[in-house]
């Protein structure tokens, strides 16, 4: 999979997600250095949601089997992700306007990652 994802994100930003998510196992998972990166490095190669959604990104319904979790539209537009008590989710937008709270896993099944954040500008305009 690492080929399709490299080419949205491009490796600078990967190994800043990477990093970062490293830091975060470290930190509240207490999983020693190697470990951590190893994880890391493994869920970035395997499109983990979790590790790389991001406000301004925009995803697009996948050729998967639709399992019917989620909203029905072809492309997301991620506002925000929401990591609480009640779960991990993204707020999303439709090219209609219609704004809808998506859980994080729905959207690694249903959808793939199409272009990476925008600027403030182009996030207005859909």
């Amino acid at each position: 999979m690492g080929s399709r994802i490299d080419l949205v994100v491009g490796g600078v930003r990967a190994a800043e997600l990477v990093n970062a998510y490293r830091e975060r196992l470290e930190r509240l998972d207490l999983l020693p250095p190697s470990a951590a990166l190893e994880v890391a490095c493994y869920a970035y190669a395997s499109g983990c949601v979790h590790l790389l959604v991001a406000p301004g990104q925009a995803w697009v319904r996948s050729t998967a089997v639709d399992d019917g979790d989620g909203p029905d539209a072809k492309e997301l537009l991620v506002l925000e992700v929401e990591n609480s008590e009640a779960g991990h989710f993204a707020v999303c937008r439709e090219p209609c306007g219609i704004v809808a709270r998506v859980p994080l896993d729905a959207l690694g099944r249903n959808f793939e990652l199409s272009r990476w954040p925008q600027d403030q500008d182009q996030l207005n305009s859909w």
